[in-house]
């Protein structure tokens, strides 16, 4: 073993040697010392090398070692996995092994290693290995069985380290990213099973975390969520809902406690808008029933709130009222927004140049339509649940206040179409401005609400 670097020649020898000693035929004694000596001989760089280690690996054995649970090898159980880690670590680095059918049939034995706050470098090897291996379908069928995302879940939860939480966080991320696209790329009907059988535990975790942590994990959990929910096929989402219709409205109740929680705290901009964003999507998702459903109790507890007046009741009627706070926070931020969109297209016009607003205007781009899709949402749910020669649950002051925001928004979105038109040469100009499109159309939505029409003289304005 003294050789060992000395010459390519020795390390081809001891590389060979190390080969003989892990064949199925040898003692396990052989075996741990071959398997312990080749991470050390692989040169990562020499490629042609580590193919031959892997094409002569014997992979049950390794499958064996990650396996252990024994007290009683004179290997204690630790060192027997890392010796396994170390490596499919080697072969991981290497696309054209990472996905081959002997790795990813390790998934679910490397998944049972990984430990919160591990004061080895097992936990984050192994997720690193995954990242490389749940790339194509087969791996990301495996990596999506519950039982393997309940395993990094449980790091993902239990960590103190910062570490280990970002990397469970981007496997998942990375996972469910991945099988999404390969889904809106074609019909693939055993990820596609597999992913909807998997939302169940994605589901019921991250809105466990998103209503009850009170510390880092709950900024995770959404950060998760408002990657991964709009992503997911239309059809696997569907399927999902048929399949958990009794499970979906707790999830979706602890979503919005999460939700509710955040907003009505300090974050900034990007918290915000991802808060903001997931409501949107689930709102197109789910309906809008789970999410406006509270207005109903509001006249009830209002009444309930100012007879008692004790703090538990403000309390309660600070969570049915949500809702209606979720309205007025979104058309506040559509006013500004639109504001600055105005203010720049004003400059452009006068200057006759381009601005360029590297972080304003994509977010204006991303946020407006979507700020638009929960309005439209709230005038559909008020349409639907709301006439007035009925009786009604929803209280009349809060409803009152509703459309007066939603009014005032509408007349600012006006204004904007209004100007843009007016420096426009050409109709055709504003095809192109997504901002504008979603402006005209939420527009055509408010005057063809009932109860919600635009007064005529405003209908004339814009068209």
């Amino acid at each position: 073993m003294s050789t060992v670097g000395s010459s390519e020649r020795d390390r081809t020898a001891e590389i060979d040697r190390c080969l003989t000693l892990i064949q199925p035929s040898a003692s396990d004694e052989s075996k741990f010392v071959g398997m312990l000596m080749l991470p050390r001989l692989l040169d990562q760089k020499n490629t042609q090398s580590v193919e031959r280690v892997f094409k002569g690996m014997n992979f049950k054995f390794i499958e064996r070692l990650l396996r252990t649970q024994t007290s009683n090898s004179e290997v204690p159980e630790p060192v027997l996995k890392e010796i396994a880690v170390n490596i499919l670590s080697c072969f991981a680095r290497f696309e054209s092994m990472a996905d081959d059918q002997n790795m990813v049939d390790k998934i679910p034995a490397l998944s049972r290693i990984v430990q919160p706050n591990d004061t080895t470098e097992v936990t984050k090897e192994v997720i690193h290995i995954l990242l490389c291996v749940a790339v194509k379908k087969e791996g990301l069928v495996k990596m999506l069985d519950p039982d393997v995302i309940k395993n990094i879940f449980h790091v993902l939860m239990e960590t103190e380290s910062k570490e280990e939480r970002d990397l469970c966080s981007d496997l998942i991320q990375s996972v469910y990213a991945r099988s999404c696209h390969l889904l809106n790329s074609a019909e693939i009907p055993s990820l596609s099973s597999t992913l909807k059988y998997s939302l169940n535990t994605l589901f019921h975790l991250l809105s466990a975390i998103l209503c009850d942590d009170q510390k880092a994990l709950k900024f995770t959990s959404l950060d998760l969520l408002y990657s991964i929910v709009p992503n997911i096929p239309i059809k696997t989402i569907q399927a999902f809902k048929k399949e958990s219709e009794k499970s979906l409205e707790k999830w979706l109740s602890n979503i919005q406690d999460g939700l509710r929680q955040l907003l009505t705290s300090k974050l900034n901009d990007a918290q915000r808008d991802k808060a903001i964003g997931l409501t949107a999507y689930l709102l197109r998702y789910f309906g809008n029933d789970w999410f406006f459903g509270s207005l109903e109790e509001t006249k009830a507890m209002r009444r309930k709130r100012d007879k008692s007046g004790t703090g538990q009741l403000n309390k309660e009627f600070a969570k049915v009222n949500f809702p209606a706070l979720f309205i007025h926070l979104v058309t506040i931020e559509t006013k500004v927004m639109l504001d600055d969109v105005e203010d720049r297209m004003m400059r452009e016009h006068n200057e006759g140049k381009t601005i360029v607003e590297v972080t304003k205007k994509p977010r204006q781009d991303k946020m407006i339509p979507l700020y638009f899709e929960i309005i439209e949402a709230a005038m559909e749910y008020l349409g639907t649940h709301y006439v007035e020669d009925r009786e009604s649950g929803m209280d009349p002051e809060m409803l009152l206040k509703i459309r007066t925001a939603l009014s005032d928004t509408m007349d600012v979105v006006i204004e904007l179409v209004k100007f843009m038109q007016s420096i426009s040469d050409r109709p055709s100009d504003l095809d192109d401005n997504l901002v504008i499109q979603a402006c005209i159309r939420i527009l055509a939505l408010w005057m063809a609400e009932e109860g919600l029409e635009m007064p005529e003289e405003k209908i004339k304005e814009v068209s």
